[in-house]
């Protein structure tokens, strides 16, 4: 069984902020124009229903459509997460914040599908079974290890060219990825090594989220989609990647372009990798 997300092709990956209203109710902020519109048309966008999730987000997402392009409803998933994901890829708030250690200021990513890696990188292997209520298992960790290792471009059967995109992306040395690659195969353990050196090399700015959607269409997590963020503040559409779902782009999408090669001087995490020997 796969553990890439399974998705329909031309259904939109879209993200959007959730707060509470007056009675305390979390509910989205609608974009003004759906996916599908160019900047000349006008929308009707209107909520179909609003589904529950037993995993991911605990509390009920919207799911949209438009009445004036009535190709497909869509679902308007919250910062972070991506369909049919159990655990976000970037730690933020439904209303966008990004949520970081107090003490450190560093991300919270122990609250991501990336707290597998971190266990794996100080050896601590889930269980293969466990209580009703802890999500982790051994598998899941496995299928985890492989997300971010394809995210982050570290999995070693990715292709060069896509791991250069991807190190552009991301704003990390493609050194960095090269290195995660090359010890991937290692074991469990040295897979999560690779995957911390990379996510821990990500500068932390205000398109981090952005960054890591685009990091997971280049390597073909979204079932071949690029990922639609609505900017509230702007109001406009940020897609992640162009031309990679199939979709009609997006004319007035702010587009989080490549910035020039990737930087050499990254804030370095190689130490995690000389802390962890070999899987015997």
């Amino acid at each position: 069984m796969s553990c890439r997300p399974q998705t329909q092709t031309h259904i939109p990956f879209v993200t959007t902020t959730y707060t509470a209203n007056d009675e305390g109710v979390i509910r989205p902020e609608l974009p003004s124009y759906c996916v599908f519109a160019t900047e000349a048309q006008t929308c009707s966008i209107f909520v179909d229903h609003y589904r529950f999730r037993k995993t991911g987000p605990q509390f009920c997402l919207a799911v949209v459509g438009c009445t004036k392009h009535p190709y497909r409803r869509y679902t308007l998933y919250p910062p972070g997460y991506f369909p049919h994901s159990r655990a976000p890829v970037a730690p933020y708030s439904p209303a966008g914040e990004l949520l970081k250690n107090p003490a450190t200021g560093q991300p919270l990513w122990e609250s991501t599908l990336f707290a597998a890696a971190e266990d794996a990188a100080a050896g601590k292997r889930w269980p293969e079974e466990g209580l009703w209520d802890d999500p982790r298992r051994r598998r899941t960790q496995g299928c985890r290890l492989q997300l971010a290792g394809e995210l982050l471009g570290v999995d070693v059967q990715l292709d060069d060219g896509v791991r250069e995109r991807i190190a552009t992306r991301l704003a990390v040395a493609m050194m960095k990825l090269l290195s995660g690659a090359k010890i991937w195969a290692s074991g469990w353990k040295m897979r999560g090594a690779a995957i911390l050196a990379v996510l821990l090399s990500i500068p932390i700015q205000a398109s981090l989220l952005d960054r890591m959607l685009a990091a997971g269409a280049l390597s073909g997590l979204w079932a071949r989609r690029a990922p639609y963020r609505w900017d509230a503040n702007r109001k406009t559409w940020v897609a992640g990647v162009l031309s990679v779902s199939g979709l009609p782009e997006h004319p007035g999408a702010a587009d989080l372009r490549d910035r020039g090669p990737p930087p050499t001087s990254s804030p370095d995490a190689a130490a995690a990798l000389a802390v962890l020997p070999l899987d015997s």
